[in-house]
């Protein structure tokens, strides 16, 4: 498994993102995350993180060409996961990163220094779904995502692809206050995530007025929208929440 770190291609989706549909690249150039989710060994989780900053400054000192950002868990299940994740690329660049990261040692590096601390990685990519998300360019810093992760049924993709539609676009025509992220998770079981951005805990109060009760007064029609979300529940035979948020001491920029 640690040749799989070699280009430390790490991704999530969302932030976090599925793959239960065939994708062309060329589509929607420098839409695809990458992650990787990685469990550090029973009780050595502080050494993992020493070495993971020590992997970090060697990939500095490369001029390494993505800025990769990890997330850990505060809500939910499995809270010994790290996810870290670089957004966005496309398959062609993915090619050209590796190339990168084995003329640098990456790999090599990533084995003597950080591998030993580690009990299992899973590695996903993500497609952004750009056209139906309504993402921060606001300046503000984010610190928390709150990942919704559908897991859809089989033939139901396009049920899917325009329910998202429906409700992006109605939530864009209220001028809904909240920011949103669309993505799918290609690796593992897939499926379908919505990511919600957050500058602290206390933004995740909920609004006096829920989305359903904003659509219904934006359509001034109970039955369409009690339709509306039935279709959307009808998609997915299961969801999880999960809370991440940014670890600024492991995560690394251009800047830097």
């Amino acid at each position: 498994m640690k040749e799989y770190i070699t280009s430390l291609t790490l991704a999530v989706s969302l932030l976090f993102s599925s793959a239960l549909f065939a994708f062309d690249d060329h589509e929607k150039p420098k839409s695809l995350a990458d992650m990787w989710v990685m469990v550090p060994n029973a009780g050595q989780q502080a050494q993992f993180e020493q070495a993971f900053k020590e992997h970090l400054k060697y990939r500095l000192s490369k001029k390494d060409p993505r800025e990769w950002h990890v997330f850990v868990p505060t809500v939910g299940v499995d809270m010994n996961r790290y996810a870290v994740r670089f957004c966005c690329t496309s398959f062609k660049d993915v090619e050209a990163y590796n190339k990168w990261a084995k003329d640098n040692d990456i790999g090599k590096h990533w084995n003597e220094t950080v591998a030993q601390y580690v009990a299992s990685y899973e590695h996903f990519f993500g497609r952004m779904d750009f056209d139906n998300s309504h993402w921060p360019d606001d300046g503000k810093k984010y610190r928390y995502f709150a990942v919704t992760e559908y897991q859809v049924k089989m033939g139901k993709s396009e049920s899917v692809e325009a329910g998202k539609k429906t409700l992006s676009d109605n939530a864009k025509a209220m001028k809904w206050p909240y920011l949103w992220s669309w993505s799918w998770t290609i690796g593992g079981e897939g499926g379908l995530n919505l990511v919600i951005p957050y500058e602290n805990f206390e933004g995740m109060t909920p609004p006096d007025k829920s989305f359903g009760e904003a659509l219904s007064e934006h359509l001034k029609d109970d039955a369409k929208t009690a339709e509306i979300f039935s279709n959307w529940s009808d998609n997915f035979s299961s969801t999880n929440y999960t809370i991440w948020s940014l670890r600024d001491d492991m995560s690394m920029g251009q800047s830097e």
